[in-house]
Order: C-alpha cells, then sequence, then structure tokens
C-alpha cells in the first residue's frame, strides 16, 4: 500500500513537471533555465522508472506468494480427514484472500428441497455458528433457490437494507449478529448442487467480484471434501443404526419404538433449547440427541433371547444381566469411536452418553453406575423422559398401552426421582404440541 501511494505522487508530480517544462519552453527565452529544467525532467523520470519496475516487482513477488499459499490451502484442504478441520483451517487462512466474520456452510436435505445450516465458525464475539447449525427451510422459499438454479454467486453489501423477510429465524439470528455484508457462493459436486457456503462480516461493503474470483478456484475442493467427510460419516452411522434395528426386530412388541422415541426426543430437546433451559444446550447437540438417540439400546444385542424375550417378569439375575445392555452399547460404540479418531474424528460422543446413562435417574437410584443429577449426561436426561413415556404408551408381554394422560401422569410424579424435573417442567410447558407429536403414531385416536 505505500509503494502504491508512493508511485501515485510520483505519477503526480511527473505531470506537475511535465507542465512546468512545457511552461519554461514556451515563455521562458533563458536557454540555461531550459537546460536545467530538461536534465530535471530526465533526472525524474530515470527515479520514476526505477520505482516503477521496484513496484511491478514487488506486486510479482507478492502475485507469486499468494499463488503458493493458494496451492498451498487447496492441498490442505484436500488432505484434511475432518471437515470441522478443513473449516477451521479455512477460518484462518482465507482472510489473506477474503475478509470475514463468519463462515457458513448449508446443505441440501430431502432430495434438495430442504437447506439446512450444517457448518459454521465465527469471530467469538458474535458466536454466530452455534446459533445458526440446525436452522432449516423450505429451499424454493428462501433466496437461496436462485443461487443453487443458477450456479452463480450473489454479493450484497448492505444487508439489513437488503434482507426482504427479516422474520426468518434465519435471518433474524444474522441480523442480530449485526452482520452487514455476505457472500454466498454455490457448492456443486460433478455438477449437481449440494448447498452453498456464506462469508458474511460486520462491516458494510465487504466484498466484490475479486472474492468470487478466490472462491470458484477453492469451490470444487471444498465441495470434494465435504461429500468424502459426510459419505464416511453417513456410512457408519448408517451401519450402527442398521444394528440397532437388527435389535429391535428380535423383539416385535417394540416396533417403531426407535422412530417414535427418536422424534419425542427431538421434540422435547428443541423445547428446552427454545425455553433456554440449560445454556450448554445447543442447536448441533439437539441435532445429535435426534441423530444418535435410536442407538440407546444398540447394547441389547449382547442380551439373550429368553432374557430379551421373556413375557414375564425377570428374575434378580436376570435383571443385572438386561442392565447390562448399557454397557455392550457403549463398548460398540466407544469401538467405533476409536477407529473415527485415528482419522481425528470424533462421531458418537453424544450416542455413548445416551446408551450409558439413559436408564440413569435423576435420585441416583438407576443403573449402572447409580448417577444422580447433573451427573448424568444431558443428552441421557432427556432420551430418558422419550423413551420412558414411549414404553408408557406402548403395549408390552406383561401390560397394556396406558392413554397419553396417564403417561403424562406417571412421568410428572416421577420428577425429581426419575426425570430432571427441569426436563419434566418444560415438557409440561409445550404438552399440546408433544400431544400432537403422539397423534401422529397412533391415528386410532381422533
Amino acid at each position: 500500500m505505500k509503494n502504491r501511494t508512493s508511485l501515485v505522487l510520483g505519477i503526480i508530480n511527473l505531470i506537475i513537471l511535465a507542465l512546468s517544462l512545457i511552461i519554461v519552453h514556451v515563455y521562458i527565452n533563458d536557454t540555461f533555465a531550459k537546460i536545467a529544467m530538461t536534465l530535471l525532467g530526465i533526472t525524474f523520470i530515470t527515479l520514476l522508472v526505477i520505482q516503477i519496475r521496484n513496484y511491478l516487482r514487488e506486486q510479482y513477488k507478492s502475485s507469486e506468494e499468494k499463488l503458493h499459499k493458494l496451492i498451498e490451502l487447496i492441498d490442505n484442504i484436500n488432505e484434511d480427514t475432518s471437515f470441522d478441520g478443513i473449516l477451521q483451517h479455512m477460518y484462518h487462512s482465507f482472510l489473506n484472500y477474503i475478509p470475514y466474520s463468519h463462515i457458513g456452510i448449508s446443505l441440501l436435505k430431502d432430495n434438495g428441497k430442504i437447506i439446512e445450516a450444517s457448518y459454521g465458525i465465527s469471530k467469538p464475539e458474535i458466536d454466530l455458528a452455534n446459533k445458526l447449525i440446525g436452522i432449516k427451510a423450505e429451499l424454493q422459499s428462501t433466496s437461496l433457490f436462485k443461487i443453487i438454479e443458477s450456479g452463480q454467486p450473489r454479493i450484497i453489501n448492505d444487508l439489513p437494507t437488503s434482507v426482504s423477510n427479516p422474520d426468518t429465524p434465519y435471518n433474524r439470528v444474522v441480523l442480530e449478529a449485526g452482520i452487514k455484508s455476505s457472500l454466498t457462493f454455490p457448492l456443486k459436486l460433478y455438477n449437481k448442487p449440494v448447498g452453498v457456503i456464506f462469508f458474511s462480516h460486520t462491516e458494510k461493503n465487504a466484498y466484490n467480484e475479486s472474492h468470487i474470483a478466490f472462491l470458484k478456484t477453492l469451490s470444487n475442493s471444498i465441495a470434494i471434501s465435504l461429500y468424502k467427510n459426510l459419505y464416511i460419516d453417513e456410512l457408519l452411522y448408517t451401519l450402527v443404526l442398521s444394528l440397532a434395528k437388527l435389535v429391535e426386530a428380535r423383539d416385535e412388541d417394540t416396533g417403531e419404538h426407535i422412530e417414535r422415541m427418536q422424534k419425542y426426543s427431538a421434540y422435547i430437546a428443541e423445547m428446552l433449547l427454545v425455553d433456554k433451559v440449560f445454556p450448554e444446550l445447543t442447536i448441533p447437540m439437539v441435532k445429535e440427541i435426534e441423530k444418535y438417540s435410536p442407538l440407546h439400546d444398540i447394547g441389547k444385542v449382547g442380551v439373550r433371547d429368553d432374557i430379551l424375550l421373556k413375557p414375564g417378569k425377570l428374575t434378580e439375575e436376570e435383571y443385572k444381566m438386561m442392565q447390562e445392555h448399557t454397557i455392550y452399547g457403549a463398548k460398540v460404540l466407544k469401538k467405533a469411536e476409536e477407529n473415527m479418531l485415528k482419522f481425528d474424528k470424533s462421531i458418537f460422543k453424544v450416542a455413548i452418553d445416551i446408551c450409558l446413562g439413559h436408564h440413569e435417574k435423576w435420585n441416583g437410584t438407576g443403573y449402572p453406575f447409580h448417577k444422580k443429577g447433573d451427573e448424568i449426561p444431558l443428552s441421557a436426561r432427556i432420551v430418558s423422559v422419550a423413551d420412558v413415556f414411549d414404553a408408557l404408551t406402548s403395549k408390552r408381554p406383561y401390560k397394556e398401552a396406558f392413554s397419553f394422560e396417564k403417561s403424562i401422569e406417571i412421568i410428572k410424579s416421577e420428577s425429581g426421582k426419575s426425570f430432571d424435573p427441569r426436563i419434566v417442567d418444560c415438557l409440561l410447558r409445550h404438552l399440546d404440541g408433544f400431544y400432537n407429536l403422539y397423534k401422529q403414531y397412533h391415528p386410532e385416536i381422533e
């Protein structure tokens, strides 16, 4: 910047000198003065040429360094085994090329019908990523539809005056965080749209066409890396979920239990987030609870059929063996987690917490470790309520299905005993929505 300013000043001085020479030659008859001014002009031009040469040399050197850094950036994106790691690398490396306060990635879901904020990283003072991840909308109801359909990036340099619908959940969070500029770039893989990447800034007029050119260079590498990591995560999750469904298939009386309690768990977690009951509960954690709650009983794969399928009451010894399913499940997932950690990826931590803790009780009388209160992971406390509710409202060999009302009364009676009272209180505040969800799985109820 300093060299560029000096060069501009030099050119201005040259123009002034040229005008001075013209004046001297036209209006002054002193030969000596004309020769002196001419020599001065030649000297000044020589110095200016040297300055221009140095400036161009530095520009070339700077461009060469940027090219090498860009190649290194692409290599790092392609080599990193964790997309969270890639996002961290992007966040700390891209500032040489593009300004931002937040980087976010939204992915297409449900065959391209839904767009969901899936990854993000922000400056600590705005903490935008945790507030956005998990927010989703129908693609066609958003301005992102045109970007994905056309494949053309979009720059908005005055966001507060440009947003047509500031009251959507996503826009509201972004505007409250003070974002004023945004660059949205479509991500494609094998010419098929997979989502968009956002660069957002708290200052107006942050973006221009040069930033789009930079992203065009990297977009394929970002999309390929994203796909590679998502494919591995989903493949492993699908295999483990298939094992959980295989366990469920052994017991005809618990059919569709994991689907129901998954939705119940997600609803309770979402309402706790809405009510801001637990500061540690974030949108990403809510999504993980929804994703991994179906794995809560995966350890039953290690329980004998004569115990798992026994129609009558279990003996004390059989009950102890049944309790081992929490530990079996955690062992299965810990083994998978250990293998993923070799690639710097952690996938099943929440699932492990749920497996081990969903039969613990608030007062410490549960199993397998008799944990109590906040010693029990929050994810397990949430799933515990959903799991018991579904068991109460479902037919079992030893009982008929209880009504919604009776099941809720039992849950209330166990508040502060089996269940975290804050979770039960939140559920009771949102009972109408919970009842509507319950009816979706019980069509016989009008």
